[in-house]
């Protein structure tokens, strides 16, 4: 594992032609067959397609004008008990499964893998509009 391409937080496309992020969630839409699922989110901060999370990780596409960004977002929802420990029991769950199936490297490297897979059916689905 590259940790250079590990630490990225996000990953860049630019689009030989500008398009709406509307746009982008229709065609995602009607092709996608990628990790997870995603939704359309107007917020604050604008407006974005928010993917799974996926061991804390979650892949979030926002556009501007011709450039396409996918950023790596930490999301955690910790838990406690009367003061105990805080557990993110999705996060533990997730690793616990990923350890079952492909041992500790998918244990520890799930989250960004799955960032990865997110980028990279992006980049398959727009094919020729990504320059």
């Amino acid at each position: 594992m590259d940790m250079k391409e590990m630490s990225k937080s996000s990953e860049k496309m630019t689009l030989r032609d500008a398009m709406t992020l509307e746009e982008l969630r229709d065609i995602l839409a009607a092709n996608w067959d990628g990790p997870g699922k995603f939704k359309y989110k107007k917020g604050l901060f604008g407006k974005s397609l928010q993917f799974d999370t996926v061991m804390q990780i979650q892949p979030r596409v926002t556009i501007k004008d011709n450039t396409l960004i996918v950023r790596k977002i930490k999301n955690s929802t910790k838990v406690g008990v009367g003061g105990g420990p805080m557990i993110d029991y999705k996060d533990t769950k997730q690793r616990l499964a990923a350890a079952k199936e492909g041992g500790i490297k998918a244990a520890a490297f799930g989250g960004h893998d799955n960032f990865k897979a997110v980028c990279e059916r992006i980049k398959e689905i727009l094919g020729a509009r990504v320059s």
